[in-house]
C-alpha cells in the first residue's frame, strides 16, 4: 500500500553533532521533494532538549507559507 504520510525524523534517529546538518536536509526535502500530495511530518527533538528550539525555528523559517500546521 502506498504511504499517505511521510515523516521526517529530528529525534531519536539523529545524532547530536549531526542535527544542524538534518535540519538543514529535511527544510530542503520539503521544499525539494515531490511528495505527491502526501503528508508531511517533522518530528522535532523534546521540549527538554537543548534541540527543539532550534528544530522549530529553522524548519518554520525554512518552509515559510508552505507549512500547514
Amino acid at each position: 500500500m502506498p504511504a499517505d504520510q511521510v515523516f521526517l525524523d529530528l529525534e531519536d534517529a539523529v545524532a547530536p553533532l549531526a542535527k544542524p546538518d538534518a535540519r538543514k536536509n529535511v527544510v530542503a526535502a520539503l521544499n525539494e521533494g515531490d511528495w505527491g500530495g502526501r503528508t508531511r511530518v517533522v518530528r522535532v527533538n523534546d521540549l527538554t532538549t537543548p534541540w527543539t528550539y532550534r528544530d522549530v525555528v529553522e524548519v518554520v523559517e525554512g518552509r515559510g507559507r508552505a507549512l500547514t500546521v
